[in-house]
C-alpha cells in the first residue's frame, strides 16, 4: 500500500516532504541508541558504515525501519550491518518508529 502511495506521489509530482508526527521526547530517547552509529545529528559515519539519516524523507526512514523489523532487510548472512539494524529494529513499536523519525526530522548536521 505504501509503495502505491509513493508511486502516486512521484507520478503526480506531489512533494514527499517530512510529515512524521510523533512524540519528540520519546524519539530523542530512542535515537540516543541510534546515535552511537549514525552520529549525534544523524549525519552518518563512514567508520561505522552507517548512512546519513538527517535530511531523508520520513516515509523512507519509516519504511526501512519497518523492513528491518519485519525481516525484509537484514537477513543476508554477509550483511553484518543489516543484521545489526534488524536486531535494533525488532524492539521498536510502531509508535517508537514514528517518534524517532519525527525526531530525526528535527536534526541538521550543518
Amino acid at each position: 500500500m505504501r509503495l502505491l502511495m509513493v508511486l502516486a506521489m512521484i507520478i503526480s509530482g506531489y512533494p514527499m516532504s517530512a510529515s512524521a508526527d510523533g512524540n519528540l521526547d520519546n524519539g530523542k530517547a530512542v535515537f540516543n541508541v541510534c546515535s552511537a552509529c549514525h552520529g549525534e545529528q544523524a549525519q552518518g559515519s563512514e567508520d561505522n558504515e552507517a548512512p546519513r539519516l538527517e535530511g531523508q524523507y520520513d516515509w523512507y526512514l519509516i519504511t526501512q525501519l519497518e523492513n528491518f523489523r519485519a525481516g525484509r532487510r537484514g537477513n543476508h548472512e554477509e550483511d553484518d550491518n543489516g543484521q545489526m539494524m534488524r536486531s535494533m529494529a525488532l524492539d521498536l513499536s510502531d509508535q517508537d518508529i514514528e517518534d524517532v523519525v519525527a525526531y530525526i526530522q528535527t536534526l541538521t548536521s550543518e
